[in-house]
Formats: C-alpha cells, structure tokens, sequence
C-alpha cells in the first residue's frame, strides 16, 4: 500500500514536472537557419525593450542577452537579475515556436476545414494572455485660483447664420484664379 502511494505522488510530480517543462513541440532542426537568425536577432532585440519595462530603466544593458541560432536557446537576464518570462511577449523565440507549431498544426489540417485550423490556435494562444498592466503613478490636479468660468466652447452669435463645415472662400479665389488661366490660354489660341 505504501508502494502505491509512493508512485502515485512520484507519477504527479513528474507529470507537472513534465508539463513546465515542455513548450513546443516544433523541432529547431526542421526551420531554416535564416528564419532562426532573424528569430533570434528579434529575441535579443526583444530582450532589451522587456529589460527596460521590467526595470523601469531604459537603456540599460542586461545582465544576459544571448540566442543560440542553430539551437534556438536564448537568455535574458535584466541589470536587476530578474529573468522576464519570455512567453508572455512577442517578438520572442517561445512567441516564434508557438506560432510555428499552429503553423504546422493548420497545414495538418484537411484544406477547407476551417473549424481544425481555428482550433490549433485557440487551443495554443500564443503570446501574452493575460498582460500586465502599466505602472500606476499618482497625479494631481493643480488647485485653481481663478474666479473666472471655464471655457465652454466658441462664443455664439446670436441671429447668426450658421457657419458651413466647409468655408468656401478658398474654393472661389481658385476657381476665378484658374479660370483666368483658362481664359487667358484661349486668347493666345
């Protein structure tokens, strides 16, 4: 009975185990290695723009900013020694790996079958889906020391016609303009 218990917790454990660990199943060989440069180009690009959201200071350099093109493992740990969880953004290789292994997932599906294709990607969302939201900051209004009214708009004219969307005074002055032109061409004809 004791052995029982001991390899249900074992198989629990390694089953979650297992699922953080796994997070495609696109092999890095399968790509070509243009599509992996630009990739990991992007991720180490990506890694500085996170890095300065992560810190709340901009342009610092991360601690580790490094992508493994043939093998597509990549690092980026910020100044502050924190390491963002790359998944949750895009423009990075867990976001890239993601939407190749839909990729695959729709051309495994039989063509004209909308509702597979749909399902590879609601199924495996890809990207941030819940973000974070901005820092907060705390403002406050200036108090006023004016007595006068606010602003309310443009003051109207009582009796007043309306006045057009459109003024169109411009209109007139070009059209008399090239008419003049026109006119003017016709004589010397």
């Amino acid at each position: 009975m004791v052995l029982l218990h001991s390899l249900i917790a074992f198989a629990s454990v390694a089953g979650v185990a297992h699922s953080q660990n796994v997070t495609s199943t696109v092999d890095p060989q399968d790509i070509d290695s243009l599509t992996k440069q630009h990739w990991c180009l992007t991720q180490t690009e990506s890694c500085l723009i996170i890095c300065d959201q992560v810190t709340g200071v901009t342009g610092e350099t991360p601690n580790s900013n490094e992508c493994d093109d043939d093998t597509l493992k990549y690092s980026c740990v910020c100044s502050n020694g924190q390491s963002p969880n790359a998944s949750e953004y895009t423009e990075t290789i867990p976001f890239f790996l993601c939407t190749e292994q839909n990729t695959q997932c729709v051309n495994d599906c039989t063509q004209n079958n909308s509702s597979c294709q749909d399902k590879c990607r609601s199924s495996n969302p890809c990207g941030a889906q819940n973000p974070r939201p901005p820092n907060k900051t705390a403002t406050t209004a200036a108090s006023t020391t004016s007595t006068l009214p606010p602003f309310t708009g443009e003051a109207s004219d009582e009796g007043g016609a309306i006045k057009p969307m459109i003024d169109l005074k411009p209109v007139y002055g070009l059209s008399i303009v090239l008419g003049g032109f026109f006119a003017g061409f016709a004589f010397f004809l």
